[in-house]
């Protein structure tokens, strides 16, 4: 049951990138903000709860724009072989505990279907805002096209359906743009170069035409949404831009150049550097090919050189982790904010995770920043992240609440909050 809430005392970080307002109140009514400001907080009604959140701050929940919750293996090919329950039931655990991690909109980048949106809008599931893409689109032989040589038949996602679609023309492209939101999809996502996991070719195998992608992006744009596109290289980021891509994702290998160009398109850059991170550490945890850790260490050097010279050039960009495997992989979604502030600053990479994804995703009316008028997603930490943001790695414990539309999904009780 929803319930009217005042945050006292806190420290508030709205996502514009301002300075926090200092022993603030956040008063919430009807799942959306009310007000915010200085003390003295205003008066409550009747039955609305009081959170004295003194040495704690209010944020707006953060935002990951590329994850996988459905990628439970390192190879996409042996999720299709878990039981649909198991499956279901996995993701689910994944999604849960992003909000745990202060995680309150997620956008998937291919795997989920949309009954895991329909789940969490139920409150079947307690996990966050779901948007979809439901099927990647990929030419043959290309990055989504999961199938070794020596195998002809299309491989499955996971085991409830969800197959890559393999478009080579305008027409296939345009077809598949157009099943993938008839089966609910809220964006378009379009494979344009090589990957780490891409069974032929690697990072830098520009893939797809500009007729192709763009006339998925044609469809994508008559639906009132946008494309989403996989690459690394200035070969593929160039292709994108030349199609009208809105979302740039990962381009660890870009050039000033290409920044540049993104900059003045008004493109939008996801440069997922956790996951690489992550699976450097732990390469010998990870059972995978030798040479997709070759492709690894390529894409993983590029990527915070090509954030400092996006920066520079003033590309727009938002927060994404692209992590895979079980959940104890997974749960590493918030170490991004700390990486992307290496470059951008504390600040800049809580705006990245927040406002900046809204505006991306196209919902910052409604999501992305603490205002009036706009839904109540919201965290309280225990301590400053401008000062440690480390506060979101998994085992720190220091998520002490995370709300959703006025709906607290998680609370940690020992706080006495």
């Amino acid at each position: 049951m929803q319930q009217d809430t005042l945050f006292t005392n806190a420290r508030i970080i709205d996502g514009n990138g301002g300075t926090p307002i200092e022993r603030g109140w956040l008063a919430i009514s009807g799942g959306r903000i009310a007000g915010l400001g200085s003390d003295p907080a205003p008066n409550v009604a009747p039955g609305a709860r009081v959170i004295d959140a003194t040495g704690k701050t209010i944020m707006p929940g953060l935002f990951d724009c590329h994850v996988h919750p459905g990628n439970l293996h390192e190879d996409v090919r042996e999720v299709p072989k878990l039981r649909p329950a198991v499956y279901v039931h996995e993701v689910t655990r994944i999604l849960e505990n992003d909000v745990r991690l202060g995680f309150t909109t997620l956008r998937d980048a291919a795997g989920l279907d949309a009954g895991f949106r329909d789940a969490v809008n139920l409150g079947l599931i307690k996990g966050p805002r779901l948007y979809l893409c439901i099927s990647p689109l990929s030419q043959t032989g290309g990055h989504g096209d999961k199938r070794p040589a020596y195998v002809d038949h299309h491989i499955p996602r996971n085991s409830l359906g969800v197959y890559p679609a393999i478009c080579d023309s305008p027409d296939a492209m345009r077809k598949a743009s157009r099943e993938a939101l008839r089966k609910g999809a809220n964006h378009i996502k379009v494979m344009a170069d090589g990957g780490v996991t891409s069974p032929s070719g690697g990072p830098g195998a520009s893939q797809l035409s500009v007729p192709e992608i763009k006339a998925a992006v044609e469809v994508a744009e008559n639906a009132g949404t946008y494309v989403m596109a996989h690459v690394y290289t200035p070969r593929a980021v160039s292709v994108c831009l030349d199609a009208g891509v809105r979302s740039i994702d990962h381009a660890t290998l870009i050039d000033r150049e290409i920044c540049d160009r993104m900059a003045a398109t008004g493109a939008y850059l996801v440069p997922t550097l956790v996951v690489f991170e992550i699976l450097s550490e732990r390469r010998d945890e990870f059972n995978l090919p030798r040479n997709y850790f070759e492709k690894l260490d390529i894409v993983r050097e590029g990527g915070m050189r090509a954030l400092e010279w996006a920066h520079k050039a003033g590309v727009r960009i938002a927060s994404g982790s692209d992590l895979i495997g079980p959940l104890r992989y997974q749960a590493y979604k918030g170490r991004e904010l700390a990486l992307q502030a290496k470059v951008m600053g504390a600040m800049g990479a809580i705006v990245a995770a927040t406002k900046t994804s809204a505006e991306l995703m196209m919902v910052d009316n409604d999501l992305g920043t603490l205002e009036p008028g706009k839904l109540a997603d919201v965290i309280m930490l225990d301590g400053n992240p401008l000062e440690d943001l480390a506060i979101f790695e998994p085992d720190s414990g220091r998520v002490l609440l995370t709300m959703i539309g006025g709906n607290i999904l998680w609370e940690k009780k020992a706080t006495g909050a």
